[in-house]
């Protein structure tokens, strides 16, 4: 009799164990820092290029990022910056490589065709990269604030999304209703930020 009592005890806690010890898979790891990093000019400011992207640059048009979350914080910055300065020729390329398509995207193209831009930035505006923190992380989509400072010595963080989009890390522009602040003004960096600190 006590042979078929404890069995299935004994069963019973055995797939217990199997159960608990498994143990979850470990997350992706937010704060790892890209790796082979190397600082190439555009319009006036150093981006990062790493071993997690860009892997191509087409007509001021940067692709090619990991699907991890170091890709997409390299993604959020670089086409951030991109975004901000590429010039009359480049411009369109950016948006259409770069961004995710939808009302935002094609109403920044509208402002943008009325503007003109033919040289690098004006180094008192052009800001120098200092790295990025990933707030939220997901395959399809990440939060990825971006810092950077200025001539001034002023910083800033630009809140940004980035989206997996047609096998790419591409930008999602926020929504033209949307009220909420993309960029502010800081003191002080966090003290868990992937550091990306362009060369002086």
């Amino acid at each position: 009799m006590n042979s078929t009592v404890t069995r299935p005890v004994a069963v019973g806690i055995a797939l217990l164990a199997v159960g608990c010890g498994g143990g979850a898979e470990p997350g992706p790891q937010l704060s790892a820092a890209p790796t082979g990093v190397r600082w190439i000019d555009y319009q006036g400011i150093a981006l990062p290029h790493a071993d997690q992207g860009p892997a191509d640059v087409t007509e001021g048009a940067a692709t090619g990022f990991e699907h991890s979350p170091r890709g997409a914080g390299l993604a959020a910055l670089t086409h951030t910056i991109r975004l901000s300065v590429a010039p009359d020729t480049e411009w369109a390329e950016v948006v259409n490589r770069e961004l995710v398509p939808g009302p935002a995207r094609d109403e920044w193209a509208l402002n943008r065709v009325q503007l003109s831009m033919t040289g690098p930035a004006t180094p008192e505006y052009a800001p120098t990269l200092l790295g990025y923190k990933i707030t939220e992380y997901r395959d399809e989509q990440s939060l990825v604030d971006v810092y950077t400072e200025y001539s001034d010595s002023s910083r800033a963080v630009n809140h940004t999304t980035v989206s997996w989009y047609g096998g790419d890390w591409r930008l999602r522009l926020p929504d033209p209703q949307s009220t909420v602040r993309p960029v502010d003004a800081i003191d002080r960096l966090p003290p868990d930020i992937v550091t990306l600190e362009a060369p002086k």
